[in-house]
């Protein structure tokens, strides 16, 4: 059975969300709870789908892909197989890949090793769709 989270639920989340790998006795002193039962609210949120995954956050730069964008897309109709297949293709450069509202269908977060492979890749994709490129200036 599904129950809504509740305030301490929400800064397990938030401390889960900043730090995947926090001790659960660390967490349990940031939310006022027991190990176990830190331990079982963790459990209960992965069991009814509010926790999905664990994921680890990299420096890009230091990976050697410092071009971050963000790239907003429209697709022709005729063009949709095709142009998925090039997002398959470059799928090393792309981190994420959303379908969005508005004028753009697509929303492209993408990290490129350099201004080269980016021109490639939009170069490709000017042959199958119209976009627009966000760069990144920072992460804060």
């Amino acid at each position: 059975m599904f129950t809504i989270p509740d305030e301490i639920d929400m800064a397990i989340i938030k401390a889960l969300n900043r730090d995947s790998r926090i001790k659960t006795s660390h967490l349990a002193k940031l939310v006022h709870l027991t190990a176990p039962a830190v331990a079982a609210r963790i459990q209960r949120l992965t069991d009814t789908g509010v926790i999905t995954r664990y994921t680890v956050e990299v420096d890009l730069d230091k990976l050697g892909f410092p071009r971050q964008v963000f790239i907003q897309v429209a697709v022709q109709e005729q063009q949709h197989a095709a142009y998925l297949k090039l997002v398959h293709h470059y799928h090393n450069d792309i981190r994420h890949h959303y379908r969005t509202t508005g004028q753009f269908a697509y929303m492209i977060e993408g990290a490129f090793p350099d201004r080269h492979d980016l021109s490639d890749f939009l170069q490709a994709l000017s042959k199958l769709a119209t976009y627009q490129v966000i760069d990144v200036i920072d992460d804060i």
